[in-house]
């Protein structure tokens, strides 16, 4: 604000004690109130302290906010993970699978003349061992085993299946269409497995002398009464 002289109103420069022109002295500027904020000279330095203090503030703010959320994504990442290799394995061990709830009778689910059918000459005996196993007598001495594993069967099966993938490394396992919900000739036609629903059928072969051939279809007979 400009200042003139009290005396003879001369102009005068800011903060000038006395007139250039008549000599009189000029009163004090009246003191700022209390709590004034009084604007920079011009020219001073403004400060920025306190502007850079802010942006610091803000960034370590959005650092930490960036941390949680990439932490809380990678949690979810991993549930998801778990989740869905959870829903895998019990899918592979077809822990789902319908129950069976007829009656477990292991030689009423091939008959001899099924079996003698299938083995292209006739079964003179027939044994039930409780009711998990038949064994069939043919020919000179031979015999086979249909063996029955009425609970839990998918777990068995997967686990038999994946513990053989597992040790050699390769599938050995020689998948056979149409029997069941899914049938296998073990590796060296040793075996065959069938599985139905939650049943699973197993046909020894190593020392039977009995084909894969014929064990597909005593297995195609067994799996259409389960």
């Amino acid at each position: 604000m400009a200042a003139f002289c009290v005396s003879c109103g001369n102009p005068l420069a800011d903060g000038a004690k006395f007139c250039t022109k008549c000599g009189a002295t000029q009163p004090a500027p009246p003191a700022a109130p209390v709590g004034t904020v009084m604007p920079p000279a011009p020219g001073a330095p403004v400060s920025k302290g306190s502007s850079t203090g802010m942006k610091i503030l803000i960034g370590v703010l959005a650092f930490f906010v960036f941390l949680i959320l990439v932490v809380a994504g990678s949690c979810a990442y991993i549930a998801y993970r778990v989740k869905q290799k959870t829903h895998e394995f019990s899918e592979s061990m077809h822990t789902n699978a319908k129950p069976y709830t007829g009656k477990r009778q292991p030689c009423a689910m091939l008959t001899t003349s099924e079996a003698s059918d299938a083995l292209g000459q006739p079964v003179e005996s027939v044994e039930q061992r409780g009711t998990a196993s038949c064994e069939y007598s043919y020919g000179n001495g031979q015999h086979f085993d249909v063996e029955y594993t009425w609970e839990n069967g998918g777990i068995t099966m997967g686990i038999a299946h994946g513990a053989m993938k597992h040790i050699s490394g390769m599938e050995t396992f020689t998948t056979v269409e149409g029997i069941g919900d899914e049938t296998y000739i073990a590796p060296g036609n040793s075996a065959l497995m069938m599985r139905k629903g939650d049943v699973m059928v197993n046909i020894d072969l190593r020392e039977s002398g009995v084909s894969a051939d014929a064990a597909k279809k005593m297995a195609s007979k067994i799996a259409g009464r389960l």
